[in-house]
Order: structure tokens, then sequence, then C-alpha cells
């Protein structure tokens, strides 16, 4: 029987006990739960707020960026409400909860991307990320965009019943969850 130091070391050279507290999150369906509702009403007040006037909250700050060519900016800027819309609503509702959560994981990793070669360029310009809601600086929303992509990340990886513990999901037949089950 080893001492107390020995036991501590050989459990950090497995990998569940190294990762198990992780493991214990994505395993939380109330941690899982809170975490679609807070992406769900990040996304879907940011695409409101873009909304309300898309040329001047979406597609202006597309150009305002300048990291897209002229000719992808626009629809990029004309697209991107409606992907937050439409993610937003998934993780709300808990329908296609895998490629919403896939969605808003890769658009915070892209926002988070373009941020900082801003920053890095001495550019901190309004974002838009909020649209009309309210005014908000690159170098502010930066340091939410990290948190946003781990959440969303917890929820892709989170298992079928835990992810869709009680949502609109929960409801499909098997039949269909089965047929969707690398996006639902």
């Amino acid at each position: 029987m080893g001492t107390r130091k020995e036991n501590r070391v050989m459990d950090e050279r497995r990998p569940e006990a190294r990762w198990g507290w992780l493991k214990g999150l994505v395993d939380n369906r109330y941690m899982i739960l809170v975490s679609r509702l807070i992406l769900a009403a990040i996304f879907l007040l940011s695409s409101y707020g873009k909304l309300i006037n898309i040329e001047r909250y979406s597609v202006d700050a597309m150009y305002n960026f300048g990291l897209l060519p002229i000719a992808l900016a626009r629809p990029f800027g004309l697209v991107l409400p409606f992907i937050e819309l439409l993610c937003g609503l998934g993780l709300l509702f808990g329908v296609l909860t895998r490629l919403a959560a896939l969605g808003t994981a890769l658009m915070s990793l892209s926002f988070f991307i373009a941020k900082a070669i801003l920053l890095l360029e001495g550019r901190d310009i309004e974002c838009g990320c909020f649209g009309a809601v309210v005014d908000t600086l690159a170098s502010t929303t930066i340091y939410l965009d990290l948190p946003l992509m781990l959440l969303a990340m917890m929820i892709w990886v989170a298992a079928p019943q835990i992810r869709h513990w009680k949502t609109m999901g929960s409801r499909l037949p098997e039949r269909w969850k089965e047929k969707l089950r690398l996006i639902w």
C-alpha cells in the first residue's frame, strides 16, 4: 500500500483522473441547461440587435472590421444575424442542439480571431456584437468569445439525454433522433 503522495501521483497519470472535473461538468444536466440558456440569450440578443437595422449594425460592422474582401463582407453581414437567430433558437428549444452548439462555437472562435487581429493591428473599433441594443468595443467583447466557445463545446459533447433535458427536442420520435443523431 502506497503513501498518499504516491497514490495521488498514480491518479494523476490516469487521463480520467486529470479530466474528471471536466467530465463532471459535461455530465451535469443542470450545467448543460444553464449553458444552453446563456448561449441562447446572448445569441438571440445579438441577432435582435442586428436585425433592427441589418445594414447599419451588421453589414457596416463587417466593412469596419476590414478583414473580409468587399465582395464577401456584405453577404456575410446580411446572413450573420439569421445564423445567430437560428443557433439561439436551436439552443433555447433544444432542437438541433449539436448543430446549434457547433455554430455558436465556430462563430465565437471566428469573432475572437477577428477581434484579436484588429487589436494586434492597434485598432479598437465598435464591433457591433449586439447591434442597436448596446454599443460594444472589440477590446471589451473579446473576453466574452472564448468562454462562449467553451460553453458551446460542452453542449456539443454532452450526451443526448443531458443535452435535451427539459427541451422540445426530447419529444422527437426515437427514429428521428437516430437519423439526426450527429446534429440533434
